[in-house]
């Protein structure tokens, strides 16, 4: 399964098998961030999901700027 996506500037990218665990990783990574006042570093986070930490820091800011750094899901959206 496969889903052909679109980030802000155009650029598309493909959720598939091989690179949903890097999506999960980053999105536990900044549920767990915007959650909770203490958290580990990106460095723990990247060692468990099994990537380097540069890539673990660029898929947070890649998912932040897809989601416009809005993490609350407002009443209305429900």
């Amino acid at each position: 399964m496969t889903k052909l996506s679109s980030d802000a500037v155009g650029h598309s990218f493909v959720i598939n098998s091989f690179n949903i665990h890097h999506l999960v990783i980053a999105g536990v990574t900044i549920a767990n961030k915007s959650f909770s006042d203490v958290f580990y570093t990106n460095s723990h986070y990247a060692k468990v999901g099994g990537l380097p930490l540069g890539e673990l820091n660029q898929l947070e800011l890649q998912f932040l700027l897809l989601n416009d750094f809005c993490l609350v899901i407002s009443p209305a959206e429900m």
